[in-house]
């Protein structure tokens, strides 16, 4: 070896000497919550549902409209402006290249392997909720113009059907079966009959549970956050001790830790709802209206929940580091 060759290689060794211990000092980083996309145009963001790889999140101008679609996947984010006259509360689907979403004024979208229709409800009222079960589709929602007075939209066979109206309450949700509102509550029965649910009168925004039976999950509140745990055997309250604003949002699924999404920025997530676990910092100080899980990361959705002129859409991110996305227009 030359003598050049031989110092390169001392030097190499040494490097490595020093290198090593530094390395070895220094773990993989974990999941961490980021924002994946602040102040993004549009309009607020409202819910997302996982179409395949791609994450479709839907909003818009509250109030005023146009609606919106965000569509994620692989780090990229490209934004569709203007899809529908009025804003977009909720989405979900029950295939892959198949969804729907409702929103604002009976707006009812309807996407099957690529094309895109408009459903519209004959209503004023807003849909706040829908829900695929794979042979039947469930819209929800309601006004609170003469007092809170909600409706039940059934989609069979192609048509769109209103099951059920002037209900004593705005119904926001829908899932599997059971729907929850404003101080109203009920799971379908037989020959589609409202089966009553008590939940204490509560104003219950979201449902979603591990199960369809006895491990449900519901959340809401006025002024202050309401966490309910129950099913067909009856609903107990939760703990919220440590979750300062009301719920908007919460997801779970079998073998998953419960997560919910609230006012100012509130994130968290339990085990059995006996202990909620917050960042020492929240990522964002905007409303959070709703929880997605795609593939490993958690997506709170969310904005200017109150309105505004100029609404501004946000996601923030629990998962492994990744770098902030750039908006662009969907092609």
């Amino acid at each position: 070896m030359s003598v050049d060759g031989y110092i390169l290689l001392v030097r190499i060794q040494r490097l490595g000497l020093l290198v090593l211990p530094i390395l070895v000092a220094c773990p993989s980083a974990g999941p961490e919550f980021s924002v994946l996309v602040e102040d993004l145009p549009g309009g607020t963001l409202l819910s997302g549902w996982s179409d395949g790889d791609d994450t479709i999140v839907v909003g818009g101008q509250l109030g005023s409209g146009p609606g919106v679609l965000v569509h994620l996947r692989e780090g990229s984010l490209c934004v569709e402006e203007d899809v529908s006259d009025r804003a977009l509360w909720w989405i979900h689907g029950s295939r892959e290249g198949e969804w729907y979403a409702v929103g604002e004024a009976g707006t009812v979208l309807h996407e099957v392997d690529g094309e895109r229709m408009v459903e519209d409800l004959p209503t004023d009222a807003t849909l706040f909720g829908v829900f695929d079960d794979g042979v039947a589709v469930w819209a929800v929602g309601g006004s609170f113009v003469n007092g809170s007075v909600g409706e039940i939209w059934v989609r069979r066979d192609g048509a769109w059907t209103l099951m059920a109206g002037d209900l004593p309450g705005v119904v926001f949700k829908v899932w599997e079966g059971w729907f929850v509102g404003d101080g109203v509550a009920w799971r379908l029965g037989e020959g589609d009959s409202l089966e009553p649910v008590d939940l204490g009168g509560e104003k219950v925004l979201t449902i979603r549970g591990r199960d369809q039976e006895d491990d449900l999950w519901a959340v809401g509140g006025y002024g202050t956050p309401v966490v309910l745990h129950g099913g067909a055997g009856g609903w107990s309250d939760v703990s919220a001790a440590g979750l300062d604003q009301p719920l908007n949002g919460v997801w779970t699924a079998p073998g998953e830790p419960v997560w919910v999404a609230g006012m100012r920025g509130l994130v968290a997530w339990s085990s059995d709802g006996q202990e909620w676990t917050q960042p020492d910092e929240r990522p964002s100080s905007k409303d959070l209206h709703a929880v997605w899980k795609h593939g490993d990361d958690m997506l709170f959705i969310g904005g200017d929940l109150l309105g505004g002129e100029d609404q501004r859409g946000v996601i923030v991110r629990w998962g492994l580091p990744a770098a902030e996305v750039v908006p662009e227009d969907c092609p």
